[in-house]
């Protein structure tokens, strides 16, 4: 890190931990409901839904089901522009250090949308999920993000409900290096070796099946 000393070696720590270490999800859960006016920043429940599970579907991610520590770094990154979505960053810029921890601390506290995974998405998709393809040095899916994609650890986020669009719209933005927020590259290697068929399956496999008509 810039400024640590040759002799520092205690391991750095992100930035985002200290944010949430006393951050009160009560005031995440008014911030997501009300916004930030004065700053511009619109109510996260417009795109999200009121229960971090966004009603249509779509390219907008449902956030309940994610860890708060996930969902804290996401928003760090959109502050910094390490992550680039131009609505989410501007949101990001708007809100204090405080804020991000509580609005993470919340959408950690809420449980994902209903599940029916592995359903859709065929033979190919489980495959790459269960085993992966070692003859692509693909890893199973599972690996990182739990079987069915339930999540593993705090950021490795869940794939889990998470609709067609928004999966394809992110592998894409791996693919074609648009999103580079992840650990040492690894997803955007992996994406570029699946093809657009693979990947449509995959989007399937996690979604289930469509949103009921409201």
């Amino acid at each position: 890190m810039p400024g640590r000393s040759a002799t520092d070696f205690t391991a750095s720590r992100p930035d985002w931990e200290k944010w949430l270490r006393e951050a009160d999800p009560e005031a995440g859960k008014q911030l997501a409901a009300n916004g930030k006016p004065g700053a511009g920043v619109q109510a996260c429940v417009a795109c999200h839904g009121p229960a971090g599970i966004t009603p249509t579907g779509g390219i907008f991610p449902n956030l309940a089901g994610l860890r708060s520590e996930y969902l804290a770094k996401q928003l760090a990154d959109f502050r910094s522009g390490t992550r680039v979505q131009p609505l989410m960053n501007t949101i990001a810029r708007a809100l204090t250090e405080e804020e991000i921890g509580q609005v993470a601390a919340y959408y950690g506290t809420l449980a994902g949308p209903p599940l029916h995974v592995g359903e859709f998405g065929g033979e190919a998709a489980r495959k790459l999920d269960v085993e992966g393809d070692g003859a692509r040095a693909l890893p199973a899916c599972a690996n990182c993000h739990g079987l069915r994609g339930m999540g593993e650890g705090p950021l490795l986020p869940r794939l889990a409900g998470q609709s067609r669009e928004y999966f394809t719209d992110q592998m894409n933005a791996f693919r074609n290096g648009s999103r580079q927020n992840d650990d040492v590259g690894v997803m955007r290697a992996f994406s570029q070796r699946l093809t657009d068929a693979e990947i449509q399956a995959l989007a399937q496999y996690y979604a289930g099946p469509a949103p009921a008509p409201r």
